[in-house]
């Protein structure tokens, strides 16, 4: 051996008994282990306890479906006619002020929105992350639709298109990148779904920053795709702001050409949301504003 390699190998040797006996200084002062920072016998950090309790969303009860705010003051669930959805790459989507909302993948609708709140709903209790399973008669009946072959077919296209579709959503402090589904697959020996929503998705219903819908009154808004998505929008405000009809417009992805037909629609619309909600809701003729004035509480935690 030269003795130049010699050296280098003496000196390594040194470096590593050095690190040693600093570690052994650092674990002689370690704090005693708070049991409050155990998790099953493990010690972790507390910003990594409030992590990971904050991957178990919300459960607003068997009667609302719990969904992110973020999501329901956007048109990423918009209006889109029957047999007219158009597939979009990066586009980006209308949104309140201080959101951002990029998608790629197949247009969604209310339809979808209804699945969607359903897969979130059968992983309460779980961490997201967490693989959960469903037939799709149960999946159906949940969602009040009739249990047969047209309906088996239609729950997997959807359940295809969500796994598919990709946001990217920000709201200046948070941000998510990823599909709305991070996994679905069907399990021949069981012939049971299995999905998983991506835990990352969670952030955004940390804070409060979600609400929980009524389902009985969106059931009673079934085929009314305006009415649905208002009733989503307007769900997340305890008091909510006046928007000019051309806002609504944009925010809903509502393609109708001229904006005096949106507001024809509009208006049937908002009387259809007075009904099954109790709301009061008008447009203003001279400011082209939009009133909704709650004459009872809307659930949030």
């Amino acid at each position: 051996m030269t003795k130049p390699l010699e050296g280098r190998l003496k000196a390594m040797a040194e470096k590593a008994k050095k690190r040693s006996e600093v570690a052994e200084q650092q674990d002689s002062v370690q704090p005693a282990c708070d049991e409050r920072n155990l998790v099953y016998g493990v010690q972790v950090a507390e910003d990594e306890i409030a992590f990971r309790l904050s991957l178990v969303l919300p459960s607003p009860g068997d009667d609302r479906r719990a969904m992110a705010n973020a999501i329901l003051r956007s048109s990423l669930f918009g209006v889109v006619e029957k047999g007219k959805r158009k597939y979009e790459k990066k586009v980006h989507k209308v949104t309140i002020q201080g959101l951002s909302l990029s998608v790629t993948g197949e247009q969604l609708d209310q339809s979808d929105l209804d699945v969607f709140l359903e897969c979130l709903h059968r992983h309460q209790d779980q961490t997201l992350g967490t693989k959960v399973r469903f037939t799709a008669g149960s999946f159906l009946r949940a969602i009040n639709r009739d249990v047969g072959k047209a309906n088996y077919l239609w729950l997997n296209d959807v359940l295809a298109r969500l796994s598919f579709y990709g946001i990217e959503l920000g709201d200046g402090q948070r941000f998510y990148l990823g599909t709305l589904l991070n996994e679905m697959y069907r399990d021949e020996n069981t012939r049971e779904y299995v999905i998983m929503v991506n835990p990352k998705f969670s952030v955004f219903f940390a804070d409060g920053l979600w609400t929980g819908l009524d389902t009985e009154e969106r059931q009673s808004l079934k085929g009314k795709a305006l009415a649905l998505w208002l009733h989503g929008f307007y769900s997340t405000h305890e008091k909510p702001f006046q928007y000019k009809v051309e806002t609504l417009k944009g925010m809903c992805g509502s393609e109708a050409g001229e904006l005096f037909k949106f507001r024809q629609t509009l208006k049937k619309a908002l009387s259809d949301l007075s009904v099954v909600t109790c709301w009061t809701c008008w447009i203003d003729e001279k400011t082209d504003l939009v009133h909704v004035v709650k004459t009872k509480a809307v659930r949030h935690e």
